[in-house]
């Protein structure tokens, strides 16, 4: 079987396919995917090993290249479902079948508007995601969690990268920023954990765009010592092979935390503005914790959004320090909620 896959966007979604590469690959191990995501992704698999090729478009960029077109196709596999991928599926010559992600707009809306409950009881995104590929029933055993590869050439030099000092300290990674204002945790929040793994005597990575350095640095400053700041500094695929060396993460619901749990890290996950109905808390292994606060406003946005309807921010803000540092001692001990 000959598969093409495409989603474009964002970050965490794109991350979230390899599921789907996880269970074609493990029916039909001579299967041949091809991944046609956004260009700044393609780097995330230099090293995968379960795709033919990865084909990167840059946003609003046509994509002409014939021989795609004119190869045939046993399955495309539509995980965008949007006008992008839409535009591209009028091109190829020669498919035999092509499947879309369903995106339940309706019960998204009623949700977010009526607070009317209408999505289905498996309506996470990767159950979405394995029903456009018409894998309808997986095995029951089969790890939904995402899974990514990074063979780094040099992986002392990753290492080295987080050490603060003469002594090897074990690595907790920060996620503490979204492209939407609303998902993130308090900054100071972020520090009371970061001060608390400092007197454990770990080190602390905080990972973010090149815009967020000057916050990563600010959450540096309130730490204090021990910790890495690599917060635009390195590519998505360094950022692959650092994460590869941390033994616990914690983030926002990001594109970063996705990351971090593809690379088979323990991870906690701070969720806010929106909720598991809209399809993206985990689930499989790694380990992972979530934590929330129950609230009548949420989820409030199908993305985060940036503005606080009622100015508090209490979603975020309830979620307290204690909570974190109690569910990531458990998560540590190998325990999972």
């Amino acid at each position: 079987m000959k598969y093409l896959i495409i989603r474009f966007s964002s970050l965490g979604d794109v991350i979230l396919t390899t599921a789907v590469m996880n269970y074609l690959k493990m029916v039909d191990p001579d299967c041949e995917i091809t991944l046609l995501t956004d260009k700044n992704y393609t780097e995330l698999f230099l090293d995968d090993t379960r795709l033919k090729s990865v084909i990167g478009l840059k946003k609003h960029e046509s994509y002409w290249d014939i021989s795609l077109f004119n190869e045939a196709w046993d399955h495309i596999i539509d995980l965008q479902n949007g006008k992008r991928s839409h535009s591209i599926l009028e091109h190829f010559k020669n498919v035999r079948k092509v499947t879309h992600l369903h995106k339940l707009h309706l019960p998204r809306t009623l949700l977010l508007l009526a607070r009317k409950n209408l999505y289905p009881t498996a309506s996470d995104i990767i159950t979405r995601y394995l029903n456009a590929a018409e894998i309808h029933a997986p095995v029951p055993d089969f790890n939904k969690a995402p899974s990514l590869t990074f063979k780094a050439a040099n992986p002392s030099y990753y290492t080295q990268m987080l050490q603060t000092d003469i002594i090897k300290r074990p690595v907790v990674a920060f996620f503490p920023f979204s492209a939407w204002k609303n998902k993130e945790w308090p900054i100071k929040s972020f520090a009371a954990i970061g001060k608390y793994f400092q007197i454990l005597g770990w080190n602390i990575l905080i990972l973010g765009s090149t815009s967020e350095y000057e916050q990563a640095e600010e959450l540096r400053a309130m730490i204090g010592r021990h910790v890495v700041v690599l917060a635009g500094k390195i590519s998505l695929y360094e950022c692959g092979c650092v994460l590869k060396h941390c033994s616990l993460a914690l983030g926002n619901d990001s594109g970063l935390t996705h990351l971090a749990r593809a690379c088979g890290v323990k991870t906690g996950v701070i969720y806010g503005p929106t909720t598991h109905h809209l399809g993206f808390y985990p689930s499989g292994t790694p380990e992972y914790r979530i934590f929330e606060t129950p609230l009548f406003c949420r989820p409030c946005h199908p993305h985060g959004g940036n503005h606080c309807i009622q100015m508090r921010h209490a979603c975020m803000s309830r979620v307290t320090p204690e909570t974190v540092i109690s569910g990531l001692t458990t998560l540590l001990r190998g325990n999972q909620k």
